[in-house]
C-alpha cells in the first residue's frame, strides 16, 4: 500500500487518532503536513517523528472553525508541497450544552469546525486532485450523528451533515479517480476527555469486543482507504466500533 510520492495533510493530527494517522502515512511512504489548532509543541513533535521516518514534514496552526485561517493552512500546504493527494478530515470539537441554553454563535462554531471546514480543505486540494486523476478524502462523522444526545444537537448536527457531504462527493468525484469515505469511530482509547467528559458508565459493557478501540485501529482502517489497495470503496460510512450498536 505504498503512498511514496504522495502528499497527504491530516487536521488535528497533533495526539491521538490524527497523530497515529498522520505516522501511518508517513510509514507508508507519504509526506504529512501536520495540523493543530494552536498547540505548537505537539504539531512539531509529530513533525518531527515523521521527519525520523524519512519524510518530508510541514507543521501548521489554525482554528478550523474560521474560514481565513483554513484557507491561509490549504494555501501554506500547496506552496511547500506543490501538491496535497489526501486530505483527512480528523479536526473537531465537542462542546456539549442544551439546545435551550445554545445561542447561534454556539451552534455555528461547532458547524464551521466539524463540517465547513471539510468543504474548505477537499476544495482547496481538489484541482491538483483532478487533474492528477488521483485522489483521497476521508471524513470523520460520530456516532452522535446517529446517537442523539443531551447537550450535543450541533454536534449531531454537524457529524450527520459530514455523512451526506462524503456521500455526495464520493458520487461525484469518483470519476475524477478521486475516492471519499468517512469513519465513525466508536470509542476510542485517548487522552481527550476535556472535549468528550467522562464516559457514560457501563460504556465497555455495549462493546461485544469488550474494550475501547486503540488509536492505531483507526489508523490501518485510513491508511487502506487512502492507498491504491482500495479502488473500489467511495461514498461510504464505515463504523469502528468493536460492535458497538450505532442507531
Amino acid at each position: 500500500m505504498s503512498l511514496e510520492g504522495k502528499v497527504a495533510i491530516v487536521t488535528g493530527s497533533g495526539r491521538n487518532i490524527g497523530r497515529s494517522i498522520a505516522l501511518a502515512l508517513a510509514k507508508d511512504g507519504a509526506d504529512v503536513i501536520v495540523h493543530a489548532r494552536s498547540n505548537q509543541a505537539e504539531v512539531q513533535s509529530v513533525a518531527s517523528e515523521i521527519s525520523s521516518l524519512g519524510r518530508k514534514s510541514l507543521g501548521l496552526l489554525a482554528d478550523m472553525g474560521d474560514k481565513v485561517a483554513v484557507d491561509k493552512m490549504m494555501s501554506d500546504a500547496l506552496a511547500e508541497f506543490g501538491r496535497v493527494d489526501i486530505v483527512v478530515n480528523n479536526a473537531a470539537i465537542r462542546p456539549h450544552k442544551s439546545f435551550i441554553d445554545m445561542d447561534y454563535e454556539d451552534w455555528r462554531n461547532v458547524l464551521a469546525t466539524d463540517l465547513d471546514a471539510s468543504f474548505l480543505t477537499t476544495k482547496a486540494a481538489l484541482p491538483g486532485m483532478i487533474e492528477r486523476k488521483w485522489g483521497r478524502v476521508v471524513n470523520f462523522s460520530g456516532l452522535q450523528a446517529y446517537q442523539g444526545r443531551h447537550g450535543g444537537a450541533h454536534i449531531s448536527a454537524a457529524k450527520v451533515g459530514v455523512i451526506g457531504l462524503t456521500r455526495a462527493l464520493g458520487t461525484e468525484l469518483a470519476p475524477q479517480g478521486i475516492l471519499v469515505n468517512c469513519i465513525v469511530p466508536g470509542m476510542i482509547d485517548t487522552s481527550r476527555e476535556e472535549h468528550t467528559g467522562a464516559r457514560p458508565p457501563g460504556r465497555l459493557d455495549s462493546i461485544p469486543v469488550g474494550r475501547p478501540g486503540d488509536p492505531e485501529e483507526i489508523a490501518s482502517l485510513c491508511l487502506f482507504l487512502c492507498s491504491d489497495s482500495n479502488g473500489f470503496i467511495t461514498g461510504q460510512t464505515i463504523h469502528a466500533n468493536g460492535g458497538e450498536r450505532n442507531f
